[in-house]
């Protein structure tokens, strides 16, 4: 039976003769890191949902330092209830996970750029060489 010959396996073949990373694995890569940053880009990125949860988290610790307040029969303002909520170490823990997830979206992001541009230099190599070997 003859070998069978696929679009794919000629492409691949041609782009390892010119050097260049084969662009079906690039691709593969690309699409892993995307599925391993959605959800950092969904809550930190553009419309992300990362400042309502932000609001969602010192709401509820906001309301606890109320319910403690009331139950020890103490009056607290609003600003000292903001300011405790602020100052609180669940905030901290919040804002410090938060901060995690940023450096960590920014790395992979940064990846996911250099795969585009790989695959850039690469189509901008096999133009060149197309050009090339046209000239020769």
């Amino acid at each position: 039976m003859p070998d069978q010959l696929t679009a794919r396996a000629v492409s691949h073949d041609v782009e390892t003769r010119m050097g260049l990373v084969p662009l079906d694995e690039l691709l593969a890569e690309r699409d892993a890191l995307v599925q391993q940053v959605k959800v950092l880009r969904a809550k930190h990125g553009p419309y992300g949902t990362f400042e309502a949860l932000r609001k969602i988290e010192l709401a509820s610790i906001a309301q606890g330092k109320r319910a403690a307040a009331v139950g020890a029969g103490t009056k607290i303002t609003e600003g000292a209830i903001e300011d405790a909520s602020l100052a609180d170490d669940r905030y901290l823990v919040f804002v410090t996970q938060a901060t995690q997830e940023r450096a960590e979206w920014a790395v992979i992001e940064n990846r996911i750029q250099g795969i585009d541009d790989t695959i850039n230099r690469g189509q901008a190599v096999a133009r060149y060489l197309s050009a090339e070997v046209s000239l020769s």
